[in-house]
């Protein structure tokens, strides 16, 4: 009889331990870098936590910052996001693009009406050039009667898509309508220090066809800028990270930002713009949007690097879409290490979205094209 409960006893300890094997054998790593994809990520940290057993402490801070931890001898952090491509990357560092959305434009009008804006008008906003609400400019955008796409869509809320990967659109509904403006200068809410966000943005800007800005784009606003914002702080006006800068805008009257458009939602004052694509049509920062800029820009899948496309007349192209790289060594220091960092990229790009489906990053699948770079490259980590 005692023999027999010994036998039970060491079994259920067997069992015990093969419970909590995951946690055991877990795997603590850091990262650092984009503040667009930090509350992604902080949405789906624990589904990630219980999928893959390990841990993963995020800092922020910005690409720039993310940038700094991984090019540093030897690097701060495991691995980092960044929202633009590492100029000066150290040996075997790969960018796997995790994650693809839409940067908005974002203002404080005292409505939540979708005023209309053409890219050429949100550059020289920006660059200075347009200082009022109710500049001719910015009338004459609100006054054009545009078409947006409505799209066929899955039971499941997903997109229909062709045979280019461009959603399917079943037709288009007529938009715009006069918008009094109100006769108030603009402040320009913009991202200090070094951004990624800032870098997709004035790459947009100096792509836009007549832009007044010459200069490529930059990490940094100000020296991407034809005009020097430095002159006029209280036209131009600046924060340190995705959540600042919304909230800067948010209680700045008349005020104008770019951000990660899932900053904006929660913001009581903040609506976002439909901006005015080169083919005319009027569109959103969603996923629609995107992912049709996206499948119209070139992907190069064995570096991982995105080059867009802003001259795109695909017809729902939203102009300013920008990608976040994971930047990932290729050899670590231990292979529990690079099996971490594999899956934390893994899931960032293929399962955050089952949790956090109210964020416009676009869905990927591991069969699509981007899936599969991705999975190519994420199969370079090892120890």
């Amino acid at each position: 009889m005692k023999l027999s409960r010994t036998i039970k006893a060491v079994a259920v300890s067997v069992v015990a331990v093969l419970a909590i094997a995951p946690s055991a054998f877990a795997t603590d790593i850091t990262g650092a870098g984009s503040t667009a994809v930090l509350s992604f990520m902080d949405t789906c940290k624990a589904a990630y936590q219980t999928s893959s057993g390990d841990t993963f402490s995020y800092a922020g801070g910005g690409s720039g910052a993310g940038k700094t931890a991984i090019n540093a001898s030897p690097a701060t952090k495991d691995l980092a996001y960044s929202d633009s491509v590492d100029a000066t990357p150290p040996t075997g560092l790969l960018h796997i693009p995790a994650a693809v959305w839409p940067i908005a434009i974002a203002y404080n009008l005292n409505t939540k009406r979708h005023i209309q804006l053409s890219i050429k008008t949100i550059s020289d906003i920006f660059g200075g050039k347009v200082t009022m609400w109710n500049d001719p400019e910015i009338a004459a955008d609100n006054n054009k009667l545009a078409k947006t796409p409505v799209y066929r869509l899955k039971a499941d809320g997903s997109q229909y898509k062709d045979a280019k990967g461009q959603p399917v659109i079943l037709a288009y509904k007529t938009v715009g309508a006069p918008f009094t403006f109100p006769a108030q200068r603009i402040t320009v809410v913009y991202r200090g220090g070094t951004s990624g966000t800032t870098n997709n943005f004035t790459s947009a800007m100096h792509g836009t066809p007549g832009s007044i800005w010459a200069k490529n784009g930059n990490d940094s606003f100000a020296a991407a800028n034809p005009f020097d914002v430095t002159t006029d702080p209280s036209h131009f006006q600046n924060a340190a990270s995705s959540a600042s800068v919304a909230d800067l805008a948010d209680k700045t009257k008349y005020s104008i930002t770019y951000v990660e458009a899932s900053y904006v939602a929660p913001k009581a004052n903040l609506a976002t713009a439909s901006i005015l694509n080169n083919a005319g049509n009027s569109v959103l920062p969603d996923v629609n949007g995107a992912g049709a800029q996206f499948e119209d820009s070139k992907l190069d899948a064995a570096t991982g690097i995105i080059t867009w496309n802003y001259a795109s007349v695909a017809p729902a192209a939203y102009p300013l879409t920008a990608a976040t790289y994971a930047l990932a060594f290729s050899k670590y220091s231990s292979a529990a290490t690079a099996a971490a960092v594999k899956k934390q990229i893994e899931f960032t790009a293929f399962n955050c979205y089952d949790t956090a489906k109210t964020f416009p990053m676009i869905p990927i699948a591991k069969t699509s094209a981007l899936g599969k770079a991705i999975l190519g490259l994420t199969a370079k980590i090892g120890a």
